[in-house]
């Protein structure tokens, strides 16, 4: 029988710490995981066409069905990505059912994400503010972390130990 892929999915609002976080679980976990991020797809957009324009309405789906390529070879994924709302869950799940899917909540206070994005200088300030209020209405989650109140290796090994 074929084996397919295990998919970790972290939704969280952008400096919510979801790429520092899926490369600890990578660090971490005894099984291999490939990162997969909104941003590298985001990057693949020309210079001077914005990353959330019109032009591309359909990244995200996009994205899931490249997940499911990959799983589907075998590859055991970890997606970082900003839901817009339901919309976003219901491509991702639609996408992937069937597989091994486990839908984690990344969560940080926004004082916090406020001051991650100054700290970071490559963010457009307000970002996480403005993605605060509405990347987790209607999701349905398997797991929550918050990479404010605890350390991402705490974080990580919370995410590995319900991975089985």
């Amino acid at each position: 029988m074929k084996r397919f892929g295990r998919i970790v999915v972290l939704n969280g609002t952008s400096s919510s710490g979801k790429t520092t976080l899926a490369k600890e679980i990578q660090a971490k976990c005894s099984e291999v995981y490939l990162h997969c991020a909104l941003d590298a797809f985001w990057d693949m957009t020309p210079i001077g066409v914005p990353a959330g324009s019109k032009n591309f309405p359909n990244m995200k789906l996009a994205i899931a069905k490249s997940i499911k390529a990959l799983a589907e070879t075998g590859h055991n994924v970890i997606l970082d990505i900003v839901f817009c709302g339901q919309k976003t869950y219901f491509e991702i799940t639609e996408e992937l059912k069937g597989f091994d899917v486990k839908i984690v909540k990344v969560e940080c206070p926004l004082s916090e994400l406020e001051n991650r994005e100054l700290v970071r200088g490559n963010r457009a300030i307000g970002l996480a503010k403005s993605q605060f209020d509405s990347i987790h209405v209607g999701v349905k989650y398997d797991l929550t972390v918050n990479t404010f109140e605890q350390s991402l290796e705490n974080c990580a090994q919370k995410i590995i130990n319900n991975l089985s």
